[in-house]
């Protein structure tokens, strides 16, 4: 989504909320979550009541928003500024909260992530594979190798379902592990050029090198389903 798209949604809580009710991230309840019952009602802006058993709870329930207070807008810009790998020390600084707010909505993302990818059948047909680096409070290398940053890896099935795991390094054995792990065999691989992907082909991959800045969304393949909203 643009950025310009973004701030507009962003504009006020409501308008946040509806967005994130349409994609999903927020549930629309349809009764109440303690008793089942479909007679309740909201009683102040971000709480529901049922009628009978008399319990509240709020329209975060259910979702990663239950155990955070940060408004609706500035999750949407948190969203934003972490798909474009703004570092946590710069982007707490730009949305105008602490340093730890907006490091545990970064962590809170990345949980999100692994959950809503680690559970999935393996991957297979067209198959696209890379690598990329989050975090660190201080400044390290920029690319791989960075310091005082955390490797990512993701995989991405065409037009289909996403993986990404948090590795220890991006050698060959961990990333072919992770593959094998991940990918059925006799799929078609894409990764640029990197060397530690060179032994796919003998694990009874197909393997094509390609254009990492044509292919790759944003250097992260899995920011194409998981982040789509932004």
């Amino acid at each position: 989504m643009e950025l310009a798209k973004l701030i507009d949604i962003a504009r006020d809580e409501d308008s946040a909320e509806e967005f994130l009710r349409k994609k999903g991230i927020l549930k629309t309840f349809t009764q109440c979550p303690y008793c089942g019952n479909k007679h309740f009602g909201k009683v102040r802006r971000n709480v529901y009541k049922c009628y009978r058993c008399k319990r509240e709870w709020s329209v975060r329930k259910g979702s990663i928003f239950e155990k955070t207070k940060v408004s609706f807008s500035k999750f949407l810009m948190a969203l934003k500024l972490f798909e474009l790998e703004v570092p946590v020390l710069r982007a707490f600084k730009e949305l105008g909260l602490s340093y730890n707010t907006v490091h545990k909505l970064f962590t809170l993302i990345r949980e999100h992530i692994y959950r809503a990818t680690s559970k999935d059948n393996l991957l297979s047909g067209e198959v696209e594979a890379d690598e990329s680096y989050f975090g660190g409070r201080r400044k390290g290398d920029r690319g791989r190798g960075a310091r005082n940053k955390v490797p990512v890896f993701g995989i991405l099935e065409r037009n289909g379902k996403v993986k990404v795991e948090v590795v220890k390094d991006v050698k060959a054995e961990t990333l072919l592990r992770e593959t094998i792990k991940k990918v059925k065999r006799g799929s078609i691989i894409y990764t640029d050029k990197f060397r530690s992907y060179d032994g796919l082909v003998m694990y009874g991959f197909r393997h094509e090198r390609i254009d990492h800045s044509k292919r790759f969304a944003n250097g992260k393949v899995w920011y194409r389903r998981i982040l789509e909203l932004c």
